[in-house]
């Protein structure tokens, strides 16, 4: 009997443990994937906004040929020069405060509150949101720039390339006011704010007219700008001389103030959307 049951086992070999083999769950997507997918999401359909595009680029394009043709042979050049650089820094100015009011439309559509409840955080929603505003506003810069070699600015390539990458660095408090407007301010009140605002700080900056031809009372106000130093930094890179420490500090002092801003503007977009 002892035989028969060993030989039974023997023959029926080990016991099966055939299972369905479980499914995996997808990893979820890191908070660096879900920044760059929303940066990019944002950046799609910023550039695809063809006002967004008329308004950003063939506006300042078309000012720097209108002042060019009007004062661009004054100091033997050189004011066509810093035509450029303003005209182009207007540009970016623009794209980098209607890029940051696009918030609004998030906010409006629900498209925010599906990005939290996928899990993209405020420090994640910030970070991609000033990304994309940041890669909106080169096609502005660059198209200026251009047509301004084409149109007799002499500079060397190191010199263009380096205007064009202090201009796109020094823009980055303007992103950060036009995500604050695009928290703070709703529906059209936060487009209407970002051209008010757009154009208060292209006005006292300097960008249309030298600061020089205001009243002392706005050259001091102009001087706490930082599209005046905007443009000052991007005349160094053109012309030479010393580098603006002052404006560095300035335009610091604004990127740390509209940072924390920003902060606390989306900490409290996003508790509303919680609710």
């Amino acid at each position: 009997m002892t035989a028969l049951t060993d030989s039974t086992a023997l023959s029926s070999g080990p016991a099966r443990t055939d299972r369905a083999p479980t499914p995996r769950t997808a990893a979820a997507p890191s908070a660096a994937t879900r920044t760059l997918r929303y940066a990019l999401h944002t950046t799609r359909m910023t550039m695809g906004n063809v006002m967004f595009m008329v308004f950003t680029i063939a506006l300042p394009v078309g000012m720097y040929l209108l002042f060019s043709m009007m004062f661009g042979e004054q100091s033997e050049g050189q004011v066509r020069t810093m035509i450029m650089v303003n005209m182009a820094a207007y540009g970016g100015l623009g794209a980098a405060v209607t890029a940051g009011t696009q918030i609004q439309a998030d906010q409006r559509n629900g498209f925010l509150r599906q990005l939290i409840v996928a899990g993209l955080s405020p420090r994640s929603f910030l970070t991609g949101s000033v990304m994309a505003a940041s890669a909106v506003i080169i096609p502005a810069l660059i198209a200026v720039g251009l047509v301004g070699l084409a149109t007799g600015v002499e500079l060397a390539p190191a010199r263009f390339l380096a205007t064009i990458g202090v201009l796109w660095l020094g823009l980055l408090p303007t992103i950060l006011i036009g995500i604050v407007l695009g928290t703070v301010l709703k529906g059209g009140a936060s487009m209407a704010g970002g051209v008010i605002t757009m154009m208060a700080m292209a006005i006292f900056g300097g960008l249309w007219m030298p600061l020089e031809a205001f009243p002392t009372w706005m050259q001091q106000l102009g001087q706490a700008m930082p599209t005046y130093w905007i443009s000052q930094l991007g005349q160094w890179t053109t012309q030479g001389g010393e580098l603006p420490v002052t404006g560095l500090a300035v335009i610091g002092a604004w990127t740390l103030v509209l940072g924390v801003l920003c902060a606390l503007s989306l900490r409290r977009a996003v508790g509303l959307k919680r609710r």
